[in-house]
């Protein structure tokens, strides 16, 4: 399995500028173009160029990440600053499983334990399935690639159902799948045929979901609304996974 993911965070907004602060109790090592400097406690740094940014030594270290006035958020990992169409585009390399509980922190926000760990399963799959969409980096934080929020704490919900399905993926003809999900399919899922997409790997079903209401997202993989339904009615994770993904297998990477 693979160990990191590199995901371009804030890019929505454009940034020229970005300020970085650690988080408590961790010390963060910055270089760019004024050489090497320490930040710890309080400090801020005010980035508006090429930089890095790591724990000591180059390891990774817990902080937070602003764009001024607009959006602030905690990561752990390493960040790097590059300068593409004039602005800046900020790229975390974190654990694996860190963006699968931050990513489960985005998409299940108030839903049961069950779609939380059903949707950690989908997430993981999909990040080791499309790893490298795009140039330089693996994944962007929009509905592009997976919606990412900042890394949730031990005690949250989402780092549950990430440690409860930790390196279990979705798996077809012994490989993973690049499974896909979307919020409510209105009660009846497609294929990505009926989308007029083609895709490779998995094929993927249209089955019955218990979800009413009106149609959001492409309708392909698991419909968020009814695996929260499914879960509400006492469907396990794997129930819920089997429904949506019927050909596929749970599985563990090594």
């Amino acid at each position: 399995m693979i160990a990191t993911v590199a995901i371009s965070v804030f890019s929505l907004f454009h940034p020229v500028e970005l300020d970085v602060q650690p988080s408590r109790g961790s010390v963060l090592t910055v270089v760019d173009s004024n050489g090497t400097r320490t930040l710890e406690g309080q400090q801020i740094a005010s980035l508006r160029s090429v930089a890095k940014i790591t724990g000591h030594g180059g390891s990774v270290a817990d902080f937070f990440l602003s764009v001024p006035g607009k959006i602030r958020r905690e990561f752990r990992g390493t960040l790097e600053l590059r300068e593409q169409d004039g602005h800046l585009t900020a790229i975390v390399q974190m654990d694996l499983e860190m963006a699968v509980a931050s990513i489960v922190a985005a998409e299940g926000a108030g839903a049961p334990l069950e779609m939380l760990k059903a949707q950690a399963v989908v997430a993981r799959s999909f990040l080791i399935a499309a790893r490298g969409r795009h140039r330089g980096f693996d994944f962007c934080d929009t509905t592009h690639c997976q919606y990412l929020r900042g890394s949730p704490g031990g005690g949250s919900a989402a780092k549950g159902a990430q440690e409860a399905t930790r390196g279990l993926v979705l798996e077809y003809e012994n490989r993973v799948i690049l499974a896909l999900y979307s919020a409510n399919c209105g009660g009846h899922t497609r294929t990505p045929a009926d989308a007029g997409w083609r895709m490779a790997g998995y094929p993927f079903f249209a089955v019955d979901c218990p979800a009413r209401g009106a149609v959001s997202g492409h309708r392909i993989g698991m419909c968020q609304s009814g695996a929260v339904l499914m879960a509400r009615h006492g469907g396990s994770f794997r129930e819920i996974l089997a429904h949506f993904f019927p050909a596929a297998t749970v599985a563990t990477e090594p």
